[in-house]
């Protein structure tokens, strides 16, 4: 682990540990914190040798230069061969969570890409990209000017280089990305960093991104003192507000040649201010009109998807159906809802039936869209057929409406989208959403975005 790597934990973890012990003797400080900073050190590093190895950074002696035709020139002229590419979303996962200073994946990567050198599994550069669903950030932009939306709008979560990587190449992994983001349709790519954990934004301004804006430092730690993000909404966290002068910093590129010569008018930074900020996600709008129609075409292309890597332990021996996809199934519901503006809950319980006919489904899953004592939130269920004698394939309809009718679902566990990540089924939905992708590509930003909200 690279010493830069150690230099941002302890910065990332400080805020917490000055408010502790806003006068405490520097033994205290460094007792306090010395625990965090070993925990996620070792286990960053040990997952960096594998992910080295499995990334091919042998290769790599140091020195070497990116050229354009997608190769590394060493300083005696020899080259290494190198490609761009998407990266499978399980990898994509696995850098999210164990290798990025963060260690919090994301729940909505629309976008993951990344150089490999030859014969690499995995990438030594990596970029993720989300919809932007801050209302602050779209709005910042145009008061520059900006013609930006939900639609045109994508935001670098997530950019790390394995140690060792080649001179510009992460600049030129940028360079790259936006180029195939713009046949997305993607017209402006927005990203955040905090100068106070000592990034200097080399790559971004190699790659011509802009400052437009800056935005308040809110540093969040569960009750261990370890650093989360806010969007983990079922943490229990403190929050930790250093002082005015430390902000973050956001950055724009255009990617087409109109959203650069909009960018050239752009010469004042945006101070956004904490009421700007606070954001706590999409409202519960409802599931209707086109996206409920389409409901019964997303199971189809779902059970294309299907297989014994995405099923339930409990079901693998059994012949493919949809018992044990109902997880990876509602994640991949929840997560396209979470893109149209709709916020959706992962339910964990049981499906039971009045009519003795029908058998019930233990340990199922599902997704609500409401809140949870609201009686008329609507249940969303993809493979109610789970349940033996029962003639339904999907079901769409307010909680009450079938309670009234005798169908009876009772979560025992609740989750939000940001909290998907962490939790047993993730890594199974990973290779659901690798074979969707693969079967059905991915959209343009525009209709992944669309708004198909009900009344």
């Amino acid at each position: 682990m690279s010493s830069q790597d150690f230099d941002i934990q302890l910065r990332l973890h400080l805020p917490k540990v000055l408010a502790d012990f806003p006068t405490g003797a520097a033994e205290n400080l460094y007792a306090a914190v010395r625990p965090i900073l070993l925990s996620r050190c070792s286990i960053m590093s040990s997952y960096m040798a594998d992910a080295a190895l499995r990334a091919n950074a042998s290769l790599l002696l140091g020195q070497e230069t990116t050229r354009r035709d997608y190769s590394l020139q060493r300083p005696d002229g020899r080259t290494i061969g190198m490609r761009f590419g998407t990266v499978p979303p399980r990898i994509g996962h696995f850098y999210q969570a164990k290798l990025h200073y963060m260690m919090s994946p994301r729940a909505d990567s629309l976008v993951e890409m990344g150089c490999f050198l030859q014969g690499a599994t995995h990438p030594i550069t990596y970029l993720a990209f989300s919809p932007c669903d801050r209302p602050y950030i779209i709005q910042s932009l145009r008061r520059h000017g900006l013609s930006a939306s939900r639609s045109n709008v994508l935001v670098l979560t997530r950019a790390l280089g394995l140690s060792g990587t080649a001179f510009n190449l992460m600049s030129f992994t940028l360079g790259r990305a936006a180029r195939n983001l713009r046949d997305m349709g993607c017209r402006f790519i927005v990203t955040a960093f905090n100068p106070m954990l000592g990034f200097s934004g080399t790559a971004l301004q190699a790659t011509n991104f802009i400052p437009v804006a800056t935005a308040p430092v809110a540093c969040f730690y569960d009750d261990h003192g370890r650093y989360v993000t806010r969007r983990h909404s079922s943490t229990e966290y403190s929050i930790v507000r250093p002082a005015p002068g430390y902000r973050n910093l956001l950055a724009v590129i255009g990617v087409d040649r109109k959203a650069r010569k909009e960018l050239k008018q752009v010469n004042t930074l945006d101070h956004l201010d904490e009421a700007d900020h606070d954001f706590d996600g999409a409202p519960h709008n409802r599931v209707g009109g086109e996206l409920m129609d389409r409901l019964p075409e997303y199971r189809k292309r779902l059970e294309t998807a299907w297989s014994k890597r995405t099923v339930h332990p409990s079901y693998a021996k059994e012949p493919l159906s949809s018992k044990g996809q109902c997880g990876v199934s509602s994640v991949w519901l929840a997560q396209l809802l979470r893109m149209k503006e709709i916020e959706a809950t992962y339910c964990y319980g049981n499906l039971f039936f009045d009519d003795p006919a029908i058998s019930p489904v233990e340990h199922h899953c599902w997704i609500e869209v409401g809140s949870s004592s609201d009686p008329d939130r609507q249940v969303i269920d993809l493979t109610c057929d789970q349940a033996d004698g029962f003639n339904q394939t999907i079901i769409c309809e307010p909680y009450s409406r079938l309670a009234a009718n005798g169908i009876r679902y009772e979560p025992e566990v609740r989750l939000g989208v940001d909290d998907l990540p962490k939790d047993r089924v993730w890594r199974r939905f990973t290779y659901l959403e690798d074979s969707m992708r693969d079967k059905w590509g991915i959209n343009t930003l525009k209709e992944c975005t669309g708004s198909a909200v009900g009344s």
